[in-house]
């Protein structure tokens, strides 16, 4: 077995002779120091880069963003020009359909109206609780539901009808769910709505 001094002798015949070259012994310190670093400066800078390169992501992406709030905001921009050049009578339509206060007086009379006109009565209406807040000036309002549960008792093709008048009501009436069953043994049916109304907060 060839001991260990035999073993590295080889590889030290071979790297000697290149040591004593005047080449490797006038420059070898300053390519050694100049490699070292080169490897220290680049573990060193790594982080710098990587964190610049982040930076770049999030301000590519923040570009994005502030140019979707800027088509946003030039859309709304848009959008209240051509509603300021709307005819009196659409305005007066749409303010009736949406109201700019919670009207519940309104919506009422509406459901109330609606069951008369088609000799039908009302048996039952209960409007969802709702917390109103007053309204900012020269705030933008917000949409906000108002949902009910509205209860009416009639023949069959005025229940009908009073489902058609509700949908071409004048203040905007959203209808969730219909349910119809019978009274008794009687021609009458009750029928129970479930809906929603709105108005601008």
């Amino acid at each position: 077995m060839k001991s260990k001094s035999t073993i590295f002798s080889r590889y030290y015949t071979y790297i000697k002779p290149i040591t004593k070259l005047p080449i490797i012994r006038n420059y070898g310190p300053t390519i050694f120091t100049l490699l070292t670093m080169s490897v220290l400066i680049f573990f060193a800078i790594k982080p710098t880069v990587e964190t610049i390169l982040i930076l770049q992501k999030k301000l590519a992406d923040q570009e994005i963003v502030l140019q979707a709030i800027t088509q946003k905001a030039d859309n709304l921009s848009q959008g209240k020009k051509n509603y300021d050049n709307l005819n009196p009578n659409i305005k007066e339509k749409i303010s009736a359909a949406i109201t700019d206060t919670v009207s519940l007086k309104s919506l009422v009379q509406t459901l109330e109206q609606t069951a008369d006109i088609h000799e039908s009565s009302v048996s039952a209406l209960q409007i969802q609780p709702l917390v109103v807040d007053t309204k900012a000036e020269n705030q933008m309002g917000s949409l906000v539901e108002l949902a009910f549960t509205f209860n009416t008792e009639g023949e069959y093709q005025d229940l009908v009808a009073i489902l058609q008048d509700l949908k071409n009501s004048s203040r905007l009436i959203s209808i969730e769910g219909v349910s119809i069953s019978k009274i008794n043994d009687g021609q009458a049916l009750i029928m129970s709505i479930s809906g929603k109304a709105y108005y601008f907060e």
